[in-house]
């Protein structure tokens, strides 16, 4: 029983990468002192970190990002952004849609005029939580590699030999954050790769990015504005942002959520 309850905080944990130890509790149905001292153990064995009134994944830890958490988080700038960037998508469209929570709101926003045969396009991801939402309505074929559940995508050598030999007409990016004139960063090597690739392989790179991510900063530095066709963001970018930004030769798009 007691291996069952770690082996099911793992798992969680895996998914979500941070809990709290009230909701440790409620998803192991123990004490709070059972729950600590679990915590305790996992960090001795090297597999978690304990934190100020939780635990963490050591996979959280040193990438600083949670799927679940990126999908639970500014949905209505997120949603108000995707709905912009499938206006963007035409007829005959080969395109590369990357991991992000932004992106997968603009796959979602993408279903209804896929199934209702509005549009008609190729599309490529390496993200799973992508292929979950439109292989019901529309061909898929998912860039294949090592699986990261804390993105809930595939990465690594296969997946950017797998790139490498494919050309796109529309590429969608999300970034992490945002940093100097134009930097869009990145958690981790692999996220940046891949995506640099599929830039590098597309005639036109659209980034979506909400505006809390130009007040982030990641550590992996991907992609420069002058590189970007298009940047969707929210209307709740700060105002010296947008400036430097439209300094640039990106087209700048801010909309409004509804």
């Amino acid at each position: 029983m007691k291996q069952d309850r770690e082996q099911l905080l793992m798992a969680r944990l895996s998914v979500v990468q941070k809990l709290t130890l009230a909701e440790a509790m409620e998803l192991l149905n123990v004490s709070e002192s059972t729950a600590r001292r679990m915590f305790a153990k996992l960090e001795q064995e090297g597999v978690a970190i304990r934190t100020h009134g939780g635990v963490q994944s050591v996979v959280g830890a040193m990438t600083g990002y949670s799927f679940e958490y990126g999908a639970r988080t500014n949905i209505e700038n997120k949603t108000a952004i995707a709905r912009k960037a499938v206006e963007y998508l035409e007829d005959g469209d080969v395109v590369f849609c990357d991991s992000g929570t932004t992106i997968r709101c603009m796959c979602a926003e993408l279903v209804s005029r896929v199934r209702d045969g509005k549009l008609k396009i190729k599309l490529y991801t390496n993200s799973l939580a992508n292929l979950e939402l439109l292989a019901p309505y529309m061909q898929v074929d998912l860039v294949g590699g090592e699986y990261r559940a804390y993105r809930k995508d595939l990465c690594g050598y296969l997946t950017e030999q797998a790139l490498q030999g494919l050309h796109f007409t529309k590429s969608f990016v999300g970034a992490d954050g945002c940093v100097g004139e134009g930097q869009f960063t990145t958690t981790d090597f692999d996220t940046a790769r891949m995506n640099q690739i599929a830039m590098r392989n597309s005639e036109k790179t659209f980034m979506l990015a909400d505006s809390s991510k130009f007040s982030n900063s990641s550590h992996v530095a991907y992609a420069s504005i002058d590189e970007i066709h298009t940047v969707i963001t929210d209307c709740h970018i700060a105002s010296a942002t947008l400036e430097r930004l439209q300094g640039h030769k990106a087209q700048i798009v801010c909309v409004e959520e509804e």
